[in-house]
């Protein structure tokens, strides 16, 4: 900090005696005012003079280039009912944005050529948490990458090297999970860029089903070397990666490694491919070098059209080890086939099944079965998704299941509908938990602990923060006494629907969406989804929105969520009513995004919530939050 005090310090002295100097040169000529308005021809000679002081071009300062945004946001929350820490702090008011990102991000990228350049993100932070001084942190955020590439009769190559860079591979070996763009477009992430057009967001969900998403969409972080050739010979690419990644290691100081790339062969005038892909992992889990774990990833991917039908799959093995002890290779296999019914239904098959064996934290898949261990850190460790038995979106696979979802669009009129089956079971019954997320109020509730991810709390010590979420979690009772373990295997069905529909109101447009998610978890096998007693949890949700464009420059956005989630007496009940989950809560909300110039929006929302568990007495929340949020891109 002190270097970096003296540093700039230093530059202002440079400039302020450069500037000195320059102005002195220019007034021994002519004394001149820039604010007198009958002194422009003046004002033209001063500039004039002032470029003759530079004999020499700055050429490297040509090559750069500064952009980023500036991010104010703030949030007031008003609860009259509320859970026990927050007792004390029912009214409270925030600035900053508790997600940890950045108040002032500016990127910049430097060019020594065509073929050679850097990049790094520079950020200011200022979190206002009462530490004063100390907490106006500045620094690095992804750190400064080198970029390379240059070309021959025998290909094209490229380097990436230094800090860390959004990348992937294939879905089983480094890839992040993109599901089937079915969400709420309410609630405003950190990362949503400004438009063009103030209705952009929501026009382009209505007529594509997807809106614009940064550079992070689809990728994982990955801190190391990153090599990749394409247009060789026999129409061959690869990449080779070696460094590591944010969930094994992250920033511990304990060494670990991670190490894959791809082997790409295009064929069918470049249409259809085959590739073999692998992601490996080796950590120590202590600095004396005595523990290590790690795993190993393989697959061979392949993509080829029979004319108006696309079959995509992906086929492999994975395992775990710890110190000397290896686990048994598993299977990792997804075949997807797609193809538009009568050339106007987009459809899509999916069939999977992921070996309780099969490990790789940065993958498409989630881990339900392996008890990880990992060094320990206080910024890794606590967003790691625990071993448990997940109810996850259409799209998100977990291993230990084997499942098979299906996905349509299928638009009549003015209506577009994006429908989702799926239905999953288990390999193996290894997890007496059951976790699930809620579909409403889940950032606002996530805001209850700010700054930190910490697990088991709340009134019943069942909740888990993760990234900008919340998950519950549940305990079945009917358990193997001496293992511990379930004695059946869980079964998993979920519909989701997301309809759109586009309309005018007093000639200005009007956009309305319906996202509505029904899903089950039960003992027994079901094609569809259980809505009686026999399945241990039932979670439905409701989620209508509008946006009414006013003009030009002024959207009003609305928002009405409902969430019912009920458990049946095979799950823990509460000790005084003896009964089990029984949730059921109501959101309210309303905004105006505002258009203030090219590149700068305005974005406000006023959200009410009220939330309880009949059985569990002190779980429960009701109170109204504010969310104000400026954001300017330059």
């Amino acid at each position: 900090m002190n270097f970096m005090k003296t540093f700039i310090t230093t530059l202002l002295f440079i400039a302020c005696i450069a500037q000195s100097s320059l102005l002195a040169q220019v007034s021994t000529n002519r004394k001149l005012s820039l604010t007198d308005s009958s002194t422009l021809s003046t004002k033209n000679e001063y500039f004039e003079k002032l470029g003759d002081n530079f004999k020499k071009p700055f050429e490297s300062l040509e090559n750069l280039d500064v952009s980023g945004y500036y991010r104010f946001i703030t949030n007031y929350r008003q609860m009259s009912d509320v859970y026990t820490n927050l007792a004390n702090n029912k009214n409270n008011i925030f600035v900053g944005d508790d997600s940890q990102i950045p108040q002032l991000m500016l990127n910049i990228n430097g060019y020594t050529s065509s073929r050679t350049s850097f990049g790094t993100d520079l950020y200011l932070w200022t979190p206002l948490t009462g530490l004063g001084e100390k907490e106006n942190v500045k620094g690095l955020n992804l750190g400064v990458s080198l970029y390379g590439n240059f070309s021959t009769k025998h290909g094209n190559y490229a380097v990436k090297t230094g800090g860390i860079n959004w990348y992937s591979l294939s879905p089983f070996t480094f890839q992040a999970s993109k599901g089937y763009n079915r969400y709420s477009l309410f609630e405003r992430n950190p990362w949503d860029p400004n438009t063009a057009r103030v209705d952009s967001r929501y026009s382009d969900f209505y007529s594509s089903g997807a809106i614009n998403q940064d550079q992070r969409w689809g990728n994982q972080a990955f801190q190391g070397l990153i090599v990749e050739g394409a247009q060789l010979p026999g129409n061959l690419s690869f990449s080779a990666m070696y460094g590591k990644t944010q969930f094994d290691g992250g920033l511990s100081s304990v060494p670990n490694s991670s190490f894959g790339g791809r082997l790409v062969r295009t064929y069918g005038y470049n249409k259809n491919f085959v590739s073999f892909n692998t992601f490996n992992n080796s950590s120590n889990l202590d600095s004396m070098n005595t523990n290590k774990a790690g795993f190993n990833m393989a697959t061979v991917e392949q993509t080829h059209y029979f004319g108006n039908v696309k079959v995509y799959s992906e086929i492999g093995a994975g395992r775990r080890f710890t110190n000397n002890k290896t686990g048994k290779w598993g299977e990792a296999i997804s075949i997807k086939t797609s193809t538009s019914i009568g050339h106007k239904v987009p459809t899509e098959i999916h069939l999977y099944r992921v070996s309780p064996n099969v490990f790789n934290n940065s993958s498409v898949f989630i881990n339900s079965s392996i008890q990880q261990t990992t060094s320990t850190n206080a910024l890794n460790q606590p967003v790691l998704i625990p071993v448990s038995s997940a109810m996850l979106p259409i799209g998100q696979l977990s291993n230990n299941r084997q499942g098979i979802e299906l996905n349509s669009q299928i638009d009549i009129g003015k209506f577009k509908t994006s429908f989702g089956y799926s239905t999953a079971a288990e390999l193996e019954s290894l997890s007496p938990k059951i976790t699930y997320g809620h579909a409403f109020n889940n950032l606002s509730l996530s805001r209850f602990w700010r700054w930190d991810f910490p697990s088991e709390v709340g009134p019943y010590q069942n909740l888990s923060k993760i990234y900008r979420s919340v998950y519950e979690t549940v305990y079945v009772t009917k358990i193997d006494t001496s293992t511990g373990k379930p004695l059946s295997k869980k079964y998993f069905n979920t519909i989701e629907i997301n309809t759109k529909y586009k309309t005018s109101l007093a000639g200005k447009e009007l956009y309305l969406f319906y996202l509505g998610s029904y899903s089950s978890v039960q003992n027994f096998a079901s094609p569809f989804v259980v809505f009686k007693e026999k399945a241990l949890i039932r979670a439905y949700s409701h989620q209508i929105e509008t946006y009414y464009k006013l003009n030009s420059k002024l959207v009003w956005t609305n928002y009405f969520g409902a969430e019912r989630i009920i458990a049946n007496y095979d799950t823990r009940v509460d000790v005084v009513t003896r009964r089990p989950k029984n949730q059921k809560g109501i959101s309210i909300a309303s905004g105006m995004d505002i258009q203030l110039s090219k590149g700068v929006g305005l974005y406000l929302r006023e959200r009410w919530m009220n939330y309880r568990d009949m059985s569990f007495s002190n779980d429960k929340y009701r109170g109204f939050e504010t969310t104000v949020e400026l954001k300017m891109f330059f």
